[in-house]
């Protein structure tokens, strides 16, 4: 007789049909849900991220202007083709080269301006040229910002006749220029005091020398290019060039005679101030043409020495 078990008694099953009876549902769940996981890895991994390099490349390390640095960010569709010639009609004169072996040309004393309309100068008839004169009181200005509002230029364009009477009076011929061999005949180059007072050795001179290539000014003759320059230690004597040449220079501790010669070696430099790059370019008159972006602005300037230089930038 079959024997049915009270309700306290435990009904025992085999264990082992349960367990077989849900193992193989729950290995599949968790197989396809491993699958699915390797999946989305595998699209972010590989597509999203390949996607996201190819529409965001990096970006360049910032340029900064160096000795042998002449790379140049511009992919140029077009470009003009220049000649020497060409450029040459068309020189600002601002890189001339002037010192003992190269006198001054005869016809370069146009757009001279006064002095005294912009800054304050010791000689009521001072002239200079107005791209020069223009960033002169930018640096007057930004000096009397700090204090040092009692700037004067003491000399700047000087006729061929009056630099031959300075010649002519002075005892120690090597404290003046030849008649055509000086700066001062450009109306590039002016000397500049302290309310009259000669600013070698002072805070104000030292001021000059490390902020006026900001403004376009190199210190024409340092005290450690002598050798090269040919003319004594002059603190007081400032050269207006443009301001990516005098950054260049400034930079890399060229006088002007060193840097005209570094052009004339590798012929195309960069130049990079306040993000905006400059293109600079050496052509001589054997050299035949140079191409230039069209979509680029440009200035060109003769260098004296049988040379161009040609200043380029992206236009707005």
């Amino acid at each position: 007789m079959k024997q049915v078990p009270n309700s306290s008694q435990t009904i025992n099953r085999p264990q082992g049909k349960r367990k077989k009876r849900y193992s193989v549902p729950l290995l599949k769940l968790f197989i396809f849900f491993a699958f699915l996981c390797a999946v989305v890895w595998f699209l972010l991994t590989f597509v999203v991220t390949n996607d996201n390099r190819h529409e965001m490349p990096p970006k360049p390390p910032e340029q900064t202007n160096t000795l042998n640095d002449n790379s140049f960010e511009t992919s140029p569709t077009d470009s003009q083709i220049l000649t020497y010639e060409q450029l040459a009609k068309i020189s600002n004169n601002y890189l001339l080269l002037v010192n003992s072996d190269y006198e001054v040309p005869n016809d370069i004393s146009d757009n001279l301006v006064k002095v005294l309309d912009y800054v304050r100068t010791l000689n009521v008839d001072s002239l200079l040229v107005k791209d020069a004169l223009v960033m002169l009181k930018d640096m007057f200005d930004a000096a009397a910002n700090i204090g040092y509002n009692e700037f004067r230029v003491t000399e700047s364009y000087r006729t061929h006749k009056y630099q031959q009477s300075l010649y002519d009076s002075m005892t120690d011929k090597s404290l003046v220029a030849l008649p055509g061999h000086s700066e001062h005949q450009t109306g590039l180059a002016v000397d500049i005091s302290y309310n009259g007072v000669n600013i070698e050795n002072s805070k104000q001179g030292t001021w000059l020398a490390d902020n006026s290539y900001k403004y376009g000014f190199i210190l024409r003759y340092p005290k450690n290019k002598t050798a090269i320059t040919k003319i004594p230690y002059e603190p007081w004597h400032f050269r207006y060039v443009g301001q990516p040449h005098a950054y260049y220079c400034y930079e890399n501790d060229l006088c002007f005679e060193e840097y005209i010669d570094y052009l004339k070696k590798h012929k195309e430099i960069s130049i990079k101030v306040n993000g905006t790059v400059y293109k600079v370019y050496y052509l001589s008159d054997t050299d035949g043409t140079i191409e230039i972006p069209e979509n680029f602005s440009y200035t060109a300037s003769l260098d004296n020495t049988g040379g161009i230089i040609v200043t380029a930038w992206i236009s707005n």
